[in-house]
């Protein structure tokens, strides 16, 4: 059943949300949960300029920030095209430190879900997770993700090697979902 337990807006990242994100990205450890290698630590403002120019090109890469109904902007996540039609990709998502464990995430997830679907047209959403990061895929789990796989040693930070579980929303299951949903509430 995807649920959005809480409303969220999401409006493009930019430069106003560098410093913010920076904050909510302290260590190392942090980063590279939320990011794997894409980025190096510390985060700084140059590295954001590159990856918000980099959403400049159409259909590659959509950058969100995530708002509360108060205004407040509560995290970050990342829509990325990879076969246009057929898959996209949900990234880069994180929740800002003082709003985990409130449904931040499952909401920011079902919001980008239905701008992929809506917006795209893919026939399918797929996401990789450090498969150690339990709290995060009961998260895509409750939103209607499925685990198809995972990656040994997929990706290598330092010295260190993660595996990845790969999660993917099929969008038959999506919309049966929203109907489901539509017909019980």
């Amino acid at each position: 059943m995807i649920t959005e337990p809480i409303q969220l807006k999401l409006r493009p990242f930019s430069q106003t949300d560098f410093g913010r994100l920076i904050s909510w990205v302290s260590t190392p450890e942090t980063l590279g949960q939320w990011c794997a290698a894409f980025f190096r630590y510390p985060l700084d403002e140059d590295q954001l300029q590159r990856y918000l120019d980099s959403a400049s090109q159409p259909n590659v890469r959509t950058i969100f920030t995530a708002l509360a109904p108060s205004g407040e902007a509560v995290g970050h996540i990342e829509v990325s095209m990879i076969w246009p039609h057929l898959s996209s990709r949900l990234s880069r998502i994180i929740v800002a430190p003082g709003r985990r464990g409130e449904g931040v995430g499952g909401a920011m997830v079902a919001r980008a879900a239905a701008f992929s679907f809506e917006t795209h047209h893919v026939a399918r959403i797929d996401l990789g997770v450090a498969a150690e990061n339990a709290v995060a895929i009961a998260c895509y789990r409750r939103q209607g993700f499925d685990h198809v796989g995972t990656w040994p040693q997929a990706i290598r930070m330092g010295r260190q090697t993660i595996d990845v579980c790969w999660m993917t929303l099929i969008r038959t299951d999506w919309a049966r979902s929203l109907a489901a949903d539509a017909a019980s509430g």
